[in-house]
């Protein structure tokens, strides 16, 4: 039998065909490509948080009894799950050094690198369990464009492959160990249990995506709206939205309950509220004022537009404005792994209503990647080059340093990294300029000819999928 244009021999016909689902054959790619980058590049900095937090949980400490977690509760709990699997089927003893050899990259301009340097097998056990959560993602994203399109798979396939290909997506889970993966399977779980009115669920899992990266935060009016939009004419509004409330307190209770009775809950916030109490300069403080302002501002606006929506139109109307939503509350901050939980909505819309979105898509996935690069470059080798000696650690901080030449009073780390947010930010713009596109074109047609050429950059109208 042949398996695209392979002979294969001693393989069931029944696998065969299975693997030879385009799907299948993503998903395939997807792993290896996430596979062979995992060993030889890891993030150095968060890799260490990761072990530090691990190493107080066994010490019988809690999440916040020492220095080393700053994140709210939920990804704590997860990495203490993951320490038990560790514990008990891996028997890894060591989870990091740390190497006098690389003590350097401690002196350089970026202070998020440290010559502590964990494990290779470390890092395995860490990304792999985000690696599963882009499958998951990647499933859901799947079922709900075959769900809203009548059941085409081709549709579903390209929207799975946009999901899973997607450059960032593959740093984030198999280099740099972000979590913010789980955060968008959450979301992804979320919608869709308030898509199949299951309120009291959707109100659970919403609290426990909002407590594990604050983004879904933005996400509260439009859910609200959706509630009451579907159950306009039933009277089981109230009903609806208490059942939300009910599960979402519940869960977020449970979630926070160790942190109450040890008295540690302004600890287990400092992530979303501390980084807003002081700014290094003038222009850092304006442009987080600024994008906080157009989060909340997008958080209500596009709540308010799901509330004004017709009832037949609430399903398609909940998808779209929950991508104008997300998009807006990226403004406070293009940090490339906050992008991750906005894709599948974004990818969600090219797939099922607008190709053109896609040139956003293409911006933000690729300036997002680059900004990370950027920031990170060569201290990704620095587990590979101690562990698995492939290159020398001389190597590695002579190159470091060389990325923190300065041009122009800013050095090749910041003007690449500069970059590469403007990239992500025309992305962001351009989500917003399509969404209000109707009402610029009435106020100016130039302006509308210009967002359609744009457009038609990133996918030709008279191409079909």
């Amino acid at each position: 039998m042949e398996f695209y244009g392979l002979k294969v021999a001693g393989i069931p016909s029944a696998i065969l065909s299975f693997v030879k689902k385009p799907v299948i054959v993503i998903l395939i790619i997807g792993l290896i490509i996430r596979l062979v980058l995992a060993p030889f590049f890891t993030y150095d900095f968060d890799m260490k948080g990761w072990a530090l937090v691990i190493e107080n949980i066994n010490s019988g400490n809690g999440l916040y009894d020492l220095a080393g977690y700053y994140y709210t509760p939920v990804w704590g709990y997860f990495i203490g799950l993951l320490s038990t699997v560790q514990d008990l089927f891996l028997n890894i003893n060591v989870l990091g050094i740390r190497f006098t050899d690389l003590l350097p990259i401690e002196s350089l301009q970026c202070v998020y690198h440290t010559a502590t340097t964990t494990t290779v097998s470390f890092n395995l056990s860490m990304k792999f369990p985000l690696m599963l959560c882009d499958v998951l993602v990647g499933y859901l994203i799947y079922w709900l464009i075959k769900d809203r399109t009548n059941g085409d798979s081709k549709k579903a396939t390209w929207g799975f492959a946009l999901w899973f290909l997607c450059p960032t997506i593959i740093y984030m889970s198999g280099i740099q160990a972000q979590f913010d993966t789980l955060s968008a399977l959450l979301l992804m779980l979320t919608i869709i249990a308030f898509y199949k009115d299951r309120c009291f669920l959707g109100g659970m899992l919403f609290a426990m995506a909002t407590l594990t990266k604050f983004f879904p935060a933005f996400c509260i009016f439009v859910f609200a709206a959706y509630i009451i939009v579907k159950h306009r004419d039933d009277k089981l509004v109230l009903r609806k939205l208490l059942m939300t409330v009910l599960g979402g307190s519940l869960m977020a209770l449970a979630i926070m309950m160790p942190q109450i009775l040890d008295g540690t809950v302004s600890d287990a916030m400092s992530f979303m509220f501390g980084r807003m109490e002081t700014y290094p300069n003038l222009l850092v403080a304006t442009h987080s004022v600024f994008g906080m302002i157009v989060s909340v501002l997008g958080a209500f606006y596009f709540g308010y537009r799901m509330y004004k929506t017709d009832q037949k139109d609430a399903d398609t109307k909940l998808f779209d404005y929950l991508l104008f939503a997300l998009t807006a509350a990226m403004m406070l901050s293009v940090t490339p792994q906050y992008m991750i939980v906005m894709m599948p909505m974004l990818i969600f819309k090219i797939m099922t209503s607008d190709r053109g979105y896609l040139i956003c898509w293409i911006l933000i996935s690729l300036g997002s990647f680059f900004a990370a690069l950027s920031i990170n470059n060569f201290s990704l080798l620095t587990s590979s080059g101690e562990f698995l000696n492939i290159v020398s650690p001389e190597w590695i901080i002579s190159m470091m340093q060389g990325f923190e030449t300065e041009f122009l009073g800013f050095t090749g780390m910041v003007w690449a990294n500069a970059i590469s947010e403007i990239v992500e930010y025309i992305g962001l713009i351009l989500i917003l300029a399509f969404c209000f596109e109707k009402w610029i074109g009435k106020h100016s047609p130039k302006a509308k000819i210009c967002i359609e050429r744009i457009k038609r950059i990133g996918w030709k109208k008279d191409h079909e999928i």
